[in-house]
């Protein structure tokens, strides 16, 4: 049998272990969760759960979005114009301006990735497109979280400040977001800002620039290089029909040859050497613009063929529709090029 000293021991460990329980839960309910770190932990585990209300307890979503905006776009301002007094003027109205509405589509959209796990829909084709353009701005699809770098209590101030940090993948580079927390009336710690959202605009942009900058100069070089290609194609081809009668089957086989074989094949090369380049998002316009000229000089290039073995009127014609829509948006890519690169000038002076 056991000894009574044992048995003594025994109670004595049990009550122990209670006591020690007892003391840790203790600490974690009313002493850890009161804390800066259990705070941001938190924050985490609501975007990995999908729990919105666990997120709003530790975030105060309005004030963030508010202060936010306001960094957010001024440095997108001082980055895209300099410090120029006229032109922050004129923008700081447009962006009050359009400050309600961008607000609620955050919001929204945050309901929806604490919701459903995912941002909005990217397809332009669905509902939300105006939402899709504000988070592509901001680059939050771009932002994958890496660690919490450092996190320092103020006692004097009842505040905390964390460096959180984050890889920005169309920036291709880590950025260390600067947290300020302070408790709630509840004692809960909640971010109340992002104080460095002035420094992360401009690296969005400049890394934006640069993009669309490689963007220019090697669509440029593929662009002139088959530019050249097709000016000689086309000059033998004229040489055909100069030297030959267009009545002739022999001279439009030819001209059939030299369209098929060298002017058609080298619009689908251009068009394969565009598709394979990366486009940014800004310049996704153009870039589609670009591959729209492609497929309707190949309309061209295949009607023209066709007509030189069917001599069907409205073969030829359809063709040269093609030809001028693709005049036309030739034109207008163009213009948008020499937007882009006036831009470019405009911030480097």
């Amino acid at each position: 049998m056991m000894s009574r000293t044992m048995k003594v021991k025994i109670v004595c460990a049990a009550i122990l272990s209670v006591t020690v329980l007892l003391m840790g839960a203790f600490w974690y309910f009313r002493v850890y969760t009161k804390t800066p770190e259990y705070a941001l932990h938190s924050i985490e585990s609501a975007l990995e759960k999908q729990d919105e209300a666990l997120f709003l307890r530790h975030v105060q979503l309005d004030t963030v979005l508010n202060t936010g905006y306001d960094d957010f776009m001024q440095g997108t301002m001082d980055a895209e114009f300099g410090h120029s007094q006229e032109a922050s003027a004129a923008l700081e109205d447009f962006s009050k301006m359009l400050k309600p509405a961008f607000i609620v589509m955050l919001k929204d959209a945050v309901h929806t990735r604490l919701t459903t796990g995912e941002w909005p829909s990217a397809d332009p084709a669905e509902e939300g497109t105006d939402t899709e353009n504000i988070l592509s701005r901001i680059g939050v699809r771009d932002l994958m979280f890496r660690e919490i770098s450092n996190l320092t209590l103020h006692e004097d101030t009842r505040t905390a400040e964390a460096d959180i940090v984050a890889h920005q993948e169309e920036a291709d580079t880590d950025f260390t977001f600067k947290i300020l927390l302070s408790p709630s009336d509840e004692g809960d710690w909640q971010v109340v800002s992002i104080q460095n959202l002035h420094e992360y605009a401009a690296l969005l942009e400049q890394a934006r620039r640069l993009r669309i900058e490689s963007y220019l100069k090697e669509t440029d070089a593929i662009m002139a290089r088959h530019d050249q290609a097709a000016k000689s194609a086309q000059l033998r081809l004229y040489t055909v029909l100069g030297a030959g009668a267009l009545g002739s089957q022999a001279t439009r086989d030819m001209a059939r040859q030299i369209m098929e074989q060298e002017i058609l094949a080298d619009w689908q090369e251009r068009k394969d050497e565009l598709s394979a380049v990366s486009a940014p998002r800004s310049v996704q316009s153009l870039h589609q613009l670009r591959l729209k000229i492609c497929d309707l000089h190949i309309a061209y290039g295949q009607g023209y063929a066709a007509w030189m073995t069917d001599k069907n009127a409205a073969t030829i014609r359809s063709a040269e529709s093609s030809l001028h829509q693709a005049e036309v948006l030739e034109a207008e890519a163009s213009f948008l090029v020499q937007r882009a690169k006036r831009s470019f000038v405009d911030k480097t002076e």
